[in-house]
């Protein structure tokens, strides 16, 4: 500092003070820099004094006198410290100053002028003369109290980390190596004069004293530490002695800090490399799977849940709900995302095992019409786990870590002939049974809704009340597909849903259902010409979408009928504005899941089409609510299908010979013969349109027709409930504060532990989900922690995933840890709560007020 610009601030502290009483400024010079320029200083007014040794006692009881009116410079070649120092009394009322370098440095860094920050600020002199890296000091910490907070600080910036606490320097040092090499990251480290240092403080921090460089040996230190943190204390003694011992808080804190940041893929990488070189997986395995439940930190973790679970789930229905449970607990653990697709086809799985578990002895014998009530209203849920067990292993057999598709392919082999032998096979028998009769005399089921009065039953009442009915027909919309589509769009729209349900005309395939849901003056079916079943409407074919506007505008000369990817990707708004002005019905046909499902290629992709097919007409139905083409939609199908994934045997077909009696057309799933054919094997239908010309027969249970020509697995045309049972949902757009308006609104947690003082750093509670996911509830995520006043946290965070469907409040309640963090110092005096701070909105609610009563909370020092 030059000592005009000495001069300059020296006057400027004098003319700040009162004068009046005496004011003293104490300049310390410890290096002595300035002792020889003292005598040039001009400072009017100003007494200038010198410390001298053997002159303390004089110059103590001069400043100690009467200084009004005075202003006296008192130069010290000393640092400032008042302890011990026997002109302390005058240091603590008077003004400090100081000119040398490194005061300057401290006043800029607000850091304590201690012999040994001087020091540290010595041996750091070449780093800190930059003053890029002063200014990244002052920006992560306001002031500096102990020399290691400085080097901490200096290592926080080397390491780009963004806090100079341990947990963010020893995650970026990690994340350095990971992304070079462990010598490349210490020789950032060492650019920035720290690498003692930073040995010292691993050591200190996590009780690691091996080769920094070695990142790995490291990760494994830390990971496992934090391993051992997390498991029962009888658990742990699995894991190697040398990492039992660190500290398993800090590590924790750490991993979990990691894990929640954007840089959680190189957690995983690095947990991946220590799996390597430490067998984690093997000696996890001495571990009861119970005391695994909330652990996270190695993702084969979950690798080893899961093979568990699959082998279980297969092994017997028994096993179901306590795997379902422990599934359903992994959602909120930290590499679910990662392991999601075989969870959630485990998940499927054991809802079909529990449901046989739940009905040993199967689907008991009822009526058509009560066997047709239990479907739609609960086994239609079966189709849906097994559509969503095998949509899983299919992008699972591309992407699954750890090998799982082979535990996952395992365990569906399994459900397979659950699905086929024992499901499908069950409610075939009870339907067909029940229903034989009504389908033999009059080709459908009394009580039940038919599809041939569609129009007039869904259609005709909303154009009588002066709307615009707006229809999609998407082919092949099973039943438990639509039932999805329903729960999306109650769940993300501002309308409700009903979904009914109505019997598809025999044989179920495109011709006849799209037939049948037009406004039907006289339908007939017709096989004059050789192999081919013609179904005409007033005498006309509606094979194409032109000719099902043409028989709609017998019932609205406006209607207009047009394909989805016409009137979705071919037209603008104001095209479609125009096209439907005048028209009172408005059909949209969509086709996906039978453009998929009919061909051999592609079949085994129909469950990926059911998928679409949701996304699309959901997307639809908001288009056509948007652009107010109409208020209230419904969605319906020509029929639905029959799938299984493995090929068929032998003994799951049948031929076409079984008929006795000229056969005129054979599919997969039905044939037509003429009217006095009979046979003993086949089922026969009775065909009312074709006024007694015609026959037709269903293959029972799940059995194909023998033919050549496309696929088997996907099949339609018969009566299995899945082929014949055609939604008809509903939709019906709300405003907000509209008769029956129900706002949506994510499922929300309340804390049932009884609690109200923690009197340990690591504590237990149980969350309850307090409403069930589905309708206008939806799934939600939260980060739950106990935090001060101001929502700073003072444990760790735990993310809950609050996305349970049970019914049952038991099965929606969710356990979770805290620890409080190490470092942190809680008061007994203060309030402190429980927040469950919601991740995709950011509101943060509070659970409860709680009292801290720790004995021995988890220390922080710097310990070198």
């Amino acid at each position: 500092m030059k000592l005009s610009d000495i001069q300059q601030e020296l006057i400027r502290l004098f003319d700040e003070q009162d004068a009046s009483a005496g004011t003293v400024v104490v300049w310390h010079d410890p290096d002595g820099a300035f002792a020889e320029s003292l005598d040039a200083l001009d400072l009017p007014g100003v007494d200038v004094m010198r410390e001298e040794e053997h002159e303390l006692f004089s110059l103590k009881r001069t400043l100690n006198g009467d200084l009004a009116g005075h202003r006296i410079l008192l130069y010290r070649p000393r640092p400032r410290r008042l302890e011990g120092d026997w002109l302390a009394d005058v240091e603590a009322r008077s003004t400090s100053f100081a000119a040398d370098y490194t005061s300057m440095q401290l006043r800029e860094l607000n850091a304590v002028d201690t012999h040994e920050m001087r020091e540290v600020l010595a041996a750091h002199k070449a780093q800190l003369a930059k003053k890029t890296v002063l200014r990244k000091l002052t920006r992560l910490s306001a002031s500096f109290e102990q020399p290691q907070q400085l080097a901490c600080g200096l290592m926080a910036i080397a390491l780009d980390a963004p806090s100079p606490d341990a947990q963010a320097i020893v995650r970026a040092y990690l994340i350095a190596a990971l992304a070079s090499d462990g010598a490349e990251a210490l020789a950032q480290v060492e650019r920035m004069g720290c690498t003692d240092e930073f040995q010292a403080a691993i050591s200190a921090w996590i009780g690691y004293t091996g080769d920094a460089s070695d990142f790995i040996a490291l990760g494994r230190h830390v990971l496992l530490c934090a391993l051992a943190g997390a498991l029962p204390n009888d658990a742990a003694s699995v894991l190697p002695a040398d990492v039992t011992s660190g500290s398993t808080a800090l590590c924790q804190d750490i991993v979990r800090g990691w894990c929640q940041s954007a840089e959680r893929d190189s957690l995983f990488e690095l947990a991946q490399l220590v799996e390597e070189v430490a067998p984690v997986e093997q000696m996890l395995a001495q571990v009861p799977l119970e005391n695994l439940g909330d652990i996270d930190v190695f993702p084969c973790i979950d690798a080893l849940i899961l093979r568990h679970l699959f082998h279980d789930v297969a092994a017997s229905p028994e096993n179901a709900p306590a795997a379902l449970a422990l599934a359903q607990a992994r959602h909120s653990t930290a590499w679910y995302r990662e392991f999601s697709l075989c969870y959630d086809g485990l998940e499927a799985a054991a809802r079909m095992q529990r449901f046989r578990n739940e009905h040993p002895g199967g689907i008991d014998a009822l009526s058509a019409e009560r066997v047709w009530g239990l479907y739609t209203g609960e086994l239609y849920r079966l189709d849906t786990w097994y559509r969503q067990m095998h949509l899983a292993l299919g992008r699972a057999l591309i992407s699954a870590p750890y090998g799982l598709d082979e535990d996952f392919r395992a365990c569906s082999d399994q459900i397979e002939n659950l699905y086929k032998n024992w499901f499908f096979a069950g409610i075939s028998r009870r339907w067909e049974d029940a229903a034989e009769d009504g389908l033999s005399r009059n080709g459908y089921v009394d009580g039940i809704p038919r599809q041939i009065d569609f129009f007039m039953s869904s259609v005709e009442p909303i154009v009588r009340a002066g709307k615009r009915a707006c229809v999609i027909v998407s082919d092949a919309l099973r039943y438990e597909v639509a039932a999805e589509l329903a729960e999306t769009l109650e769940q993300n729209t501002k309308g409700t849903c009903e979904l009914a349900s109505m019997q598809a005309t025999f044989p179920s395939i495109t011709s006849c259902g799209m037939a049948s849901l037009l406004p039907c003056g006289h339908l007939t079916m017709d096989a004059s010409e050789p192999g081919r079943l013609r179904v005409l409407l007033d005498g006309s074919e509606v094979a194409t979408t032109a000719a099902r506007q043409e028989q709609l505008r017998r019932s609205d000369p406006h209607a207009v009928a047009i394909t989805y990817d016409s009137l979705v990707n071919e037209m603008s708004a104001s095209q479609r504005k125009d096209l439907v002005k005048d028209a009172q019905v408005v059909y949209v046909y969509h086709n996906i899941i039978d453009a998929m499902g009919d061909k051999a290629p592609t079949e085994r992709k129909v469950f990926s089409a059911c998928d679409d097919t949701v996304k699309e007409i959901f997307g639809l139905v908001q288009l056509i609510c948007r652009e107010r083409i109409a208020s209230q939609v419904v969605v319906t199908a020509d029929h639905g299908f029959l799938y299984t994934d493995e090929p068929l045997s032998t003994s799951e077909h049948t031929v076409a010979a079984e008929i006795d009696g000229d056969t005129i057309v054979v599919g997969r799933r039905y044939a037509i013969a003429e009217g006095s054919a009979r046979s003993d094997v086949l089922m026969p239908i009775a065909l009312p349109h074709a006024e007694g010309k015609l026959k037709g027969f269903a293959p029972r249970r799940c059995t194909r027709i023998a033919r050549a020509g496309a696929g088997e697995n996907y099949v339609h045309g018969g009566i299995s409930l899945q082929e014949l049972c055609v939604p008809v949902l509903t939709f019906t757009n709300k405003r907000a504060g509209s008769k029956g308006y129900v706002e949506s609104e994510q499922a929300t947690l309340s804390l049932i532990t009884t609690v109200d003082t923690i009197s340990n750093s690591i504590f237990k509670l149980d969350l309850l989900q307090d409403k069930p996911v589905g309708g206008k509830v939806l799934p939600a995520s939260y980060d739950v922690f106990v935090g001060n006043a101001s929502r700073e946290p003072v444990t760790d965070i735990a993310h809950v995933a609050a996305d349970r469907t049970q019914d049952s409040a038991d099965e929606r309640v969710i356990p979770i840890t805290l620890n409080i963090k190490p470092g942190v110092t809680v008061s007994e005096q203060e309030p402190y709560f429980l927040y469950a701070r919601n991740c995709d909105i950011g509101t943060v609610d509070t659970l409860r007020e709680l009292r801290m009563r720790i004995a021995f909370a988890p220390s922080f020092d710097f310990g070198w």
